[in-house]
């Protein structure tokens, strides 16, 4: 929307202030640099179809994609290796139990150790100030693995998540590409 008498360009709400008009010598300029602002106003899903950008996206998505399953990858490995622990703790308090000692030596060893684990699970809620939950823990092992593989493979998350908003359509809806924790 074009304001002839305030000399600026209304998109998205946004005012885009224009140089006053000029003579037709200097037209042509004024128009390039009303299409630039336009060109910037406007997000890149409205343009070409050969915009670079478009393409380095892509290529940044792809890769995302790709640390994202290393992320999980890991995650599920910690998580099923403290699965393989503490199973591996039940089975040796049982044979401690039952064939070694007695209940009433293995007692106060079964006490402190979960009594331990309630320590630790208090101090990570001390620390981090969240609760110690095993969805809060998955979450922060996802996030903290995600960090250090971008780091690895030297991801620049700002750039794609810039790219990501110029070229998203103002039509699709709210579309959020953070990590899906119930995949898991």
């Amino acid at each position: 929307m074009w304001r002839a008498a305030a000399s600026q360009l209304l998109l998205r709400r946004d005012a885009h202030p224009l140089p006053s008009p000029v003579a037709a010598a200097g037209a042509a300029c004024a128009l390039r640099h009303v299409v630039d602002l336009v060109r910037r106003a406007v997000p890149l899903a409205l343009s070409p179809d050969d915009d670079s950008r478009k393409e380095e996206l892509k290529q940044l998505q792809e890769k995302k994609e790709e640390i994202d399953k290393v992320a999980h990858k890991q995650v599920r490995r910690i998580l099923w290796s403290g699965l393989g622990f503490f199973m591996c703790q039940v089975g040796l308090f049982f044979r401690l139990t039952f064939w070694e000692f007695s209940w009433d030596v293995m007692e106060p060893i079964a006490f402190f150790t979960t009594a331990s684990g309630l320590l630790v699970g208090y101090a990570y809620f001390l620390i981090t100030s969240r609760d110690p939950t095993y969805q809060d823990f998955m979450e922060r092992l996802y996030l903290s693995r995600h960090r250090q593989l971008c780091v690895k493979h030297s991801f620049d998350m700002e750039k794609y998540l810039e790219l990501q908003k110029h070229c998203k359509c103002p039509l699709d809806g709210h579309n959020s590409h953070g990590p899906k924790f119930h995949d898991l």
